[in-house]
């Protein structure tokens, strides 16, 4: 990951020799509110406000440069931000109450954006590495988003309106491109990129439905759009270059397929309710396509 944890290593050991100073502004407006800001190394710079009561904040940075900018605006909400490296930037805003946000960044120019509209949301973002974004937006009650990036470049969006949906992303490699988006209820959402330049979007629309996407290789494009209820939309990918395009517009519809080899094709097309489609992909330059309606 261009020697960037050599690089963050030797910044925290260098001593800061020169001139050091942090900036710290924190407001507070309510009851029983908590915060908690400690600020090692050059020019860290912490924005918090806590309007409401029993609101938490905890915020480690550690490094030169690092931004934080978070706002709690209701009541019981909680925020942690872990920085340590050159340049992170975190904003964090909750309006409601009982929502948890938590970011941890190690290394360089990382980015994360988390915003919370409503009750009891849970958003975390971890950060491993250069030139990584995270963007996490949630509206309703219960929801829980997860983001994991190691390496270097890559993209990750969550979207969220409703209650208690679940989505959860890991991005191990560079480059990786990833979004999920949940509108409804207990909707749920599971991605894992483990290589370079992969794509991958999910899409929710409706109540307790289930995508799950694996992508190990680089180049590999995936998409699985679910419009509809109790659909179930699982896909493998093994290889470089493949594509699975998996769409269901109903309800209890199921869809199932991997692919192993480089450069596959499968394009599933489900119209109404209760289809049912498995497929096996192996090899090179296979080109699937399933069409089923009632």
């Amino acid at each position: 990951m261009k020697n960037f944890i050599t690089g963050v290593f030797t910044l925290m050991t260098m001593g800061f020799t020169f001139a050091q100073f942090n900036v710290d502004v924190t407001s507070q407006n309510g009851n029983l509110n908590t915060a908690t800001v400690d600020q090692t190394g050059l020019l860290n710079i912490n924005t918090l406000t806590q309007d409401g009561n029993r609101n938490d904040a905890d915020i480690d940075q550690v490094g030169a440069f690092n931004t934080n900018d978070a706002e709690s605006i209701g009541n019981r909400n909680n925020i942690d931000v872990d920085q340590t490296g050159l340049g992170n930037s975190n904003e964090v805003s909750q309006l409601g109450n009982r929502n948890s946000a938590d970011t941890w960044q190690l290394g360089l120019f990382n980015s994360t954006e988390q915003t919370q509209i409503g009750r009891r949301n849970e958003a975390s973002s971890v950060q491993l590495g250069t030139d990584n974004s995270v963007t996490q937006y949630q509206d309703g009650r219960r929801n829980s988003a997860s983001a994991w990036q190691v390496g270097d470049e890559n993209l990750a969006i969550q979207y969220q309106d409703g209650r208690r949906n679940d989505a959860s992303l890991i991005q191990v490699g560079d480059e990786n491109i990833a979004g999920q988006a949940q509108i409804g209820r207990r909707n749920e959402a599971t991605g894992l990129q483990v290589g370079d330049s992969n794509f991958l979007v999910q899409y929710q629309d409706g109540n307790d439905n289930s995508a799950s996407n694996d992508q190990i290789g680089d180049g590999n494009i995936a998409v699985a759009l679910q419009l509809g209820d109790d659909n179930t939309a699982m896909g493998v990918q093994i290889g470089d270059g493949n594509e699975l395009y998996q769409v269901q517009s109903g309800d209890d519809n199921t869809a199932i397929d991997v692919q192993m080899g480089d450069d596959n094709y499968a394009m599933v097309s489900q119209s109404g309710d209760s289809h049912m489609h498995t497929g096996t992909q192996m090899g090179n330059n296979n080109s699937l396509t399933v069409t089923q309606s009632n």
